[in-house]
C-alpha cells in the first residue's frame, strides 16, 4: 500500500547521509523509502520504524534480528541488509538501510495481468530456491513467503528477489500478518505447522508452493474466515491437479501438510530441477552493495597500564640527577610523604575525586574509568581486577589525577567491586569518600547478601555506602511449561510458545496453540499456567473441536501421504466446497478418492458432533464394500460415493440434507487389507461402541497395507 504522506519528507536528510525521495510503502508499525547516499551516489530503501514502536524493544529486537542475521546472507536472490541505525528526527525512531530493488511484486503481475506462466514460475522457483538455501545456511527462516514479498526486477523471473524478512511489517494491505510468539505470517500461505509456532526450512518451502499454486491460477486461494475453517484447509491436501507438467509435480511435493513429505531444504529442490547448488562460502565480491568501510578500533588487551606523564617543570633525567644528588634526604624530599614540600602536585587535581567500575548484564566485560593516583597505581587496579574477574574481559579510561582522598584509593574500589560480583548488572562508583553500589539481582536473597558485604566493606575503608539493587524476574523456561500442559491435552498435542522461542522474558505474554475438546479446557490452562507463569499474559490460538470428534481422533493412526482424499461437493448446486461450513438445508456429496491399484474392503463412518456414528459404507442395503469392483476410475483414481444429492438417494444409496445440531463432525474412511469388522455394524450407533469395536482392531488400523484418511465437516445455521 502507497501513501502520499509520511513521517519523513522529500528532501529530508537522514543521518547526514540519506536523502529522502519519496514514501514508496507505508503501513501501522513502520514506513519504506526511496533514498539516497550523498556520498556513494547508490539508491537504498530506507525501512523505518514509527516513533511508538522505536520505544518498543519487542519491535527492535524484531528489526535487530533481521538486520543482524540477513547482513551475513549474500545472494543475488535475497534483498541485501546493510545495516540499522537510530535517528532523533521527528522525535526519534530506528530505521534499516537496504537494496533498493526497482520492478513489480510477483502479487502486482498476478492482479494486472492474471495466471503466471509455468515456465516463468519454475524459474522463480529456481531463484526462491537459491535464495532461500542461503538464509537457512545463517538458521534464517523467512516465515512469511507471498506474491508480496518476491520482487521482479524489470518483470524478469530469472532476477526474482526475495525481500522482507521482517515479520513486524503490514504494508500489505490485505496482510493479516500477526506478531508474536506463536504464529507469524500470512494465513494463506503458511504452513500447517506454524499454526502451532513450528517453522523451520520445510515451512518456507509450503509457503513458496502455496505462492507457485496461486501465481499459475492468478488469484489467492480461499481457505475460510475462522480459525477452525483455517486448521482445517491446513490439514488437507491442496488440489494441484490442474497444474502441468513438472511445475505441478513440483508444487504437489512443496505443499504437502506433512513437512517431512516435502524436501527437506531448499536445496533438495533446487537439485531437483536441474539446477544443482552448492552453498560454500562465497569470496566477497570486489565491489560489494554496502556502505562506505568503516574503521572499528581494535579490540584492547585484557587492560593496558597507562603511560607515564610528562613532568612540569624538569625533565626526567634532570629529577634522577636531583634525587642523586641529595642522597639520603631525596627519600623525604623527593619520593617520600613530604615530597610534596619540594615539589608541586605532579598531575592536575581532581575534585571530585571519582572512578566507576561497571559490568553489563549478560557481557562478559568489564569497564573502568575515573582518576588513579599515577600509572603504577592505575596497572595495580587493573591487574587485581583481571584475577578477580578472571573470565572478563576489561577495558579501562584511566585519568592520572592528584588529590585523591586516601591512600588506599585503588584498593578500596577494587574491594567494593568483587563483592558486587554476585549482581547479574551493576555500577560502583566512588566519589571522594563516599561510594554508591546500583544493581540487579536474580532474588531478594542474593540482594541482600551481597547489600550487606558491601555495606561492610565500605565501613571497613571508611566510606560512607548508599545501595541500590532491584530483583529481576529471571527468564522462564518454556519445554516446563510444554511439559506440564501435554498432561492436560483433550484433543491432540498442545503448544506453549513466546519470548525467544525457548524461555519468556518477565514482560513476555505466551501462547497456547493447538486443537481442544471443549472451550471449558481454556478455564484448566488459565488456573494451571497462572501457577506456573505467574504474571504472564495468556494469548490462546486453539480450535475448539468437540468431545466425539477427538475420541474418534484418538483412536486413529497419524495422517500419512496414502493418496486416499475425501471429496466435498454440493447435491443441489455447482461450486467448490473447500473449507467453508455446510450451511442449513444444503445437501453435502462427499466421495472418497482411492490409488487406482488399491484393494481390500472399504469402510466409511460419519461421526457427529453429538456423539453419533452413522455408517456410510457398508450397511444393511449397500454390503458390497470391496475395492475393486465398487466405484469407478477417474483421471488415474477410483472414486467411490459415500453419499448422494437427494435427488439420487435412496435406502442404498444415502443422502442427507444439513440439520440442527450444528457443529464440527468428520468423515472417516479406511481401506484395510482384511474385514476390520466381523460382520455389518449398526446403521447407527454411539462413539464409545465404535470405540469399543476397533479397540482390539489396533494393530491392523496401524498396518501398513491399511489406508486411513479423515477430514472434519462442519455444518453451521
Amino acid at each position: 500500500m502507497t501513501t502520499s504522506q509520511g513521517i519523513l519528507r522529500e528532501g529530508e536528510l537522514l543521518n547526514n547521509t540519506y536523502v529522502i525521495e519519496k514514501l514508496i510503502g507505508s503501513g501501522g508499525t513502520g514506513e519504506v523509502y526511496l533514498a539516497k547516499n550523498i556520498v556513494s551516489g547508490r539508491k537504498f530503501a530506507i525501512k523505518i520504524l514509527k516513533q511508538e514502536f522505536s520505544q518498543n524493544e519487542a519491535f527492535i529486537n524484531l528489526m535487530r534480528r533481521e538486520a543482524d542475521v540477513l547482513h551475513n546472507v549474500i545472494d543475488d536472490a535475497v534483498v541485501r541488509y546493510n545495516e540499522l541505525l537510530k535517528s532523533e528526527m521527528h522525535g526519534g525512531f530506528v530505521f534499516l538501510v537496504m537494496e533498493f530493488i526497482e520492478g513489480p511484486q510477483l502479487a502486482e503481475i498476478m492482479q494486472t495481468n492474471g495466471p503466471v506462466a509455468p515456465d516463468a514460475l519454475l524459474q522463480i522457483a529456481r531463484r526462491m530456491g537459491q535464495g532461500l538455501a542461503a538464509a537457512h545456511a545463517q538458521n534464517a527462516f523467512h516465515r512469511d513467503i507471498s506474491p508480496d514479498n518476491i520482487i521482479l526486477p524489470g518483470g524478469d523471473p530469472t532476477k526474482a528477489k526475495l525481500i522482507d524478512f521482517g515479520i513486524a511489517r503490514d504494508i500489505s494491505e490485505n496482510a493479516q500478518t500477526v506478531v508474536g510468539g506463536g504464529f507469524a505470517g500470512k494465513y494463506q500461505y503458511a504452513a500447517p505447522e506454524q499454526l502451532n509456532g513450528e517453522v523451520d526450512a520445510r515451512s518456507d518451502l509450503y509457503s513458496l508452493g502455496v505462492t507457485l499454486l496461486n501465481a499459475y491460477r492468478g488469484k489467492a486461494s480461499e481457505i475460510g474466515a475462522s480459525l477452525m475453517e483455517i486448521v482445517q484447509a491446513k490439514a488437507q491436501r491442496l488440489d494441484t491437479r490442474d497444474v502441468p507438467g513438472q511445475l505441478g509435480e513440483l508444487i504437489s511435493r512443496l505443499v504437502e501438510p506433512r513437512p517431512e513429505d516435502r524436501f527437506q531444504s531448499a536445496n533438495e529442490m533446487v537439485q531437483w530441477l536441474g539446477g544443482a547448488l552448492a552453498h560454500a562460502p562465497k569470496a566477497a565480491p570486489s565491489a560489494p552493495a554496502t556502505e562506505p568501510t568503516m574503521i572499528i578500533p581494535q579490540k584492547p588487551d585484557a587492560f593496558q597500564a597507562l603511560p607515564d606523564e610528562p613532568s612540569a617543570g624538569f625533565g626526567k633525567f634532570a629529577i634522577l640527577l636531583l634525587i642523586a644528588a641529595l642522597g639520603g634526604a631525596g627519600w623525604f624530599f623527593g619520593l617520600g610523604p613530604g615530597r610534596e614540600m619540594v615539589f608541586p602536585a605532579k598531575y592536575a587535581v581532581a575534585s571530585p575525586y571519582a572512578i566507576r567500575v561497571q559490568h553489563e548484564d549478560g557481557s562478559k566485560a568489564l569497564t573502568v574509568a575515573g582518576h588513579v593516583r599515577g600509572p603504577e597505581a592505575g596497572t595495580n587496579l587493573l591487574s587485581e581486577l583481571q584475577l578477580a574477574f578472571s573470565e572478563y574481559t576489561i577495558t579501562s579510561d584511566l585519568q592520572n589525577a592528584s588529590g585523591a582522598p586516601n591512600d588506599s584509593w585503588e584498593q578500596t574500589i577494587e574491594r567494593l567491586a568483587k563483592e558486587a560480583k554476585p549482581l547479574k548488572a551493576w555500577g560502583v562508583e566512588m566519589r571522594d569518600q563516599a561510594v554508591t553500589l546500583t544493581g540487579e539481582a536474580e532474588t531478594e536473597a542474593v540482594a541482600n547478601e551481597v547489600k550487606a558485604a558491601f555495606e561492610s566493606t565500605a565501613r571497613s575503608a571508611g566510606v560512607a555506602a548508599q545501595v541500590d539493587i532491584s530483583v529481576t524476574i529471571p527468564p522462564l523456561p518454556l519445554a516446563p511449561l510444554n511439559a506440564l500442559l501435554s498432561t492436560y491435552e483433550t484433543c491432540g498435542p498442545l503448544r506453549v510458545t513466546g519470548g525467544d522461542g525457548t524461555q519468556l522474558g518477565p514482560e513476555d505474554p505466551l501462547t497456547v496453540s493447538g486443537i481442544i475438546a471443549r472451550e471449558s479446557d481454556v478455564d484448566v490452562f488459565d488456573l494451571v499456567l497462572a501457577d506456573a507463569a505467574p504474571g504472564h499474559k495468556i494469548d490462546y490460538n486453539l480450535a475448539v473441536l468437540n468431545e466425539p470428534v477427538c475420541q474418534i481422533e484418538a483412536i486413529l493412526p497419524e495422517p500419512q501421504n496414502n493418496g486416499m482424499e475425501l471429496l466435498y461437493s454440493y447435491g443441489q448446486r455447482e461450486g467448490e466446497v473447500g473449507s467453508k461450513p455446510f450451511r442449513e438445508g444444503e445437501n453435502p456429496v462427499i466421495d472418497v478418492l482411492l490409488p487406482s491399484a488399491a484393494e481390500g474392503f472399504l469402510y466409511a463412518f460419519y461421526v457427529d458432533s453429538e456423539g453419533q456414528v452413522f455408517h456410510l459404507i457398508p450397511h444393511l442395503s449397500r454390503q458390497t464394500h470391496t475395492v475393486p469392483p465398487i466405484g469407478e476410475l477417474v483421471n488415474g483414481k477410483r472414486k467411490v460415493r459415500l453419499t448422494y444429492p437427494i435427488s439420487d438417494a435412496s435406502t442404498e444409496n444415502l443422502g442427507f440434507r444439513v440439520v440442527a445440531p450444528f457443529g464440527t463432525n468428520m468423515v472417516v474412511a479406511i481401506l484395510s487389507p482384511r474385514p476390520l469388522f466381523d460382520g455389518l455394524r449398526p446403521r447407527a450407533e454411539s462413539v464409545a461402541a465404535l470405540q469399543e469395536a476397533l479397540a482390539p482392531k489396533a494393530g491392523l488400523l496401524t498396518d501398513p497395507k491399511t489406508l486411513v484418511v479423515s477430514r472434519y465437516l462442519v455444518t453451521d445455521p
